[in-house]
């Protein structure tokens, strides 16, 4: 994208991980930001309320983030959403948020076969599988779930689009003409 994603604005001049946080903290007590040691993103020092944990292992993806989040032990148990999905909603968050039994839990649309990783409800039990991963040089979400016993929650097919990344400057460019229309 040429910039973090997080600090990219929306249309209505909000930045991505505004809109994001806003979301979470209406089914979170704690919004929390991971991201590399050092790498000051000066838009989200305009935001107060959100806490802030360093990578453990710097340019690892996800997964390395998801490691520091479990590792911080501020919690047994974490809603993890990327701050680049920007029509995310509370309802949808709320769904993955429920109570679950096992160590993760994900959505999978209507009709798709398979789940998406992000955003995803994770617990603590899955930092030492988490950890094999990432030693053995795996990035890969999909394949802690493959892991760890994971719930599948049936998510509607409408709740596709607010699941859609921004992945790419293209991605990005449509939102911008599409709110100019």
């Amino acid at each position: 994208m040429g910039q973090p994603k997080c600090a990219l604005r929306l249309p209505d001049g909000r930045l991505m991980i505004e809109v994001v946080a806003r979301e979470l903290a209406m089914v979170c007590g704690q919004v929390i930001v991971i991201g590399a040691a050092g790498q000051e993103i000066a838009p989200l020092n305009a935001i107060p309320s959100l806490g802030r944990i360093d990578d453990l292992r710097p340019g690892q993806g996800p997964l390395g983030g998801i490691e520091a989040l479990l590792a911080s032990e501020l919690d047994d148990r974490y809603l993890v959403c990327p701050c680049d999905v920007p029509a995310i909603t509370a309802q949808l968050l709320g769904v993955l948020a429920a109570d679950c039994p096992t160590p993760a839990a994900v959505l999978r649309i209507d009709g798709e076969t398979r789940c998406c990783p992000l955003p995803l409800q994770i617990s603590s039990a899955a930092l030492g599988p988490l950890r094999e991963l990432l030693d053995g040089g795996c990035r890969a979400v999909y394949r802690l779930l493959e892991r760890v016993e994971t719930t599948v929650i049936p998510a509607r097919r409408d709740w596709a689009r607010l699941l859609r990344p921004l992945n790419t400057p293209r991605d990005y460019d449509q939102i911008l003409n599409a709110s100019a229309r």
